[in-house]
């Protein structure tokens, strides 16, 4: 597929920026408080970790205390060591030879796209099968999520033809278009209600009509969330199409983190139910990316009851299939503050054992060590 484009080679932005910055908690309006206990959970509010069934109960809560321990046993400094002694690791024999036959299809040249488990397109009238996403597995499927860096403007029209053709039914988008004075993902949506845009030519083309945009919640007024019309014909000439909702997360600053709070889980459950692959991406499709994809990792791990104590092998694990996926120590120590809030906040009274004894303070010294890591 060789589209008209707009050839963009960059370099990973990221590469010289801090954990802290960018961040912009105190210029925005706070939200009431999501990690107080809720009165109510309904099936959309309910995690992967927090499953009704009894068994599935059984195997979760020795997982979620091991998991835990070790986060306060290791303490923020520790976790930030572990981190970075795998902070280059890539998997052995990776392949990147259709990323380097590619590059104006690379956002980064310096983030490769890996052969393996990469999205290969199959659309009428184009010849082109890349695009820079790969599959990633978890518990509960071999295609649970798609992790793709922000569409170019001459990639637009694979991006969509990647959402068609793996039925896509959610997109989470965890960048905004301008970062910092810089363009780190083209608007390959319309922003308006009941206006549309056309990608592609003729029977090839795949036409997006957004049909409604609200926030995700009075705790979370950062994410927007856009409902789409998505119309094709398929192979045979006939008209097809699919509603798709869009969350884009705006407060989540690039190679930094955002306010502690659990909008991470919040979105999540908003689209676990999805049987078909969640697609991902922030700019690169690899930090903020990788971070909340980590966080649905961990959940549904203990969903399975499996173990998921080892966080450095859990990143092997992501990284076998993402290469380079959470960017930082800053994200990484992230995933655990919004798990540790989640399970020792939200739902203090069903985790309570987990805070006896020393562990209180243990907790206590953890997040005003990440707080001073974090500067949030």
């Amino acid at each position: 597929m060789k589209p008209k484009q707009q050839r963009q080679q960059e370099h990973s932005s990221d590469n010289n920026n801090t954990g802290n910055q960018d961040k912009k908690e105190s210029e925005q309006p706070k939200a009431p408080s999501p990690l107080r206990p809720r009165k109510h959970k309904d099936a959309a509010d309910r995690t992967q970790a927090d499953s009704p069934n009894p068994n599935q109960k059984k195997q979760k809560k020795p997982s979620v205390q091991a998991w835990v321990q070790r986060a306060l046993d290791m303490g923020v400094q520790n976790l930030v060591k572990e981190f970075q002694m795998l902070a280059k690791w890539i998997p052995d024999n990776m392949t990147c030879d259709e990323f380097l036959k590619n590059r104006e299809f690379n956002r980064y040249q310096d983030v490769p796209c890996q052969d393996d488990r990469r999205i290969v397109l199959n659309w009428p009238g184009v010849d082109n099968d890349y695009i820079h996403a790969n599959f990633v597995a978890t518990p509960n499927s071999d295609k649970r999520f798609i992790c793709t860096q922000g569409p170019l403007e001459g990639t637009q029209f694979a991006f969509w033809i990647m959402v068609v053709q793996e039925e896509v039914e959610s997109i989470i988008m965890l960048c905004n278009t301008m970062e910092c004075g810089k363009i780190k993902c083209h608007q390959y949506y319309p922003l308006e209600k009941n206006t549309s845009r056309v990608f592609g030519e003729g029977d090839s083309a795949i036409m997006v009509t957004t049909i409604d945009i609200k926030n995700l919640s009075a705790e979370d007024p950062f994410v927007r969330v856009s409902r789409f019309i998505v119309h094709w014909k398929n192979r045979s000439g006939e008209n097809q199409s699919r509603m798709i909702s869009h969350y884009q997360w705006e407060n989540w600053p690039d190679r930094g983190v955002p306010p502690t709070n659990l909008t991470a889980v919040n979105v999540l459950s908003h689209v676990r139910g999805s049987t078909k692959p969640i697609l991902v991406h922030c700019s690169a499709g690899i930090g903020r990316t990788g971070t909340i994809v980590a966080i649905a990792y961990v959940q549904e791990k203990m969903q399975a009851g499996l173990n998921c104590m080892d966080m450095n092998d859990l990143l092997k694990e992501l990284r076998s299939q993402r290469p380079y996926s959470i960017q930082n120590e800053y994200q990484y120590i992230y995933v655990h503050r919004v798990l540790l809030a989640y399970f020792l906040e939200r739902y203090a009274d069903r985790h309570s054992s987990c805070l006896q004894g020393e562990n209180s303070e243990k907790y206590k010294k953890w997040v005003e060590d990440y707080k001073l890591l974090t500067s949030t």
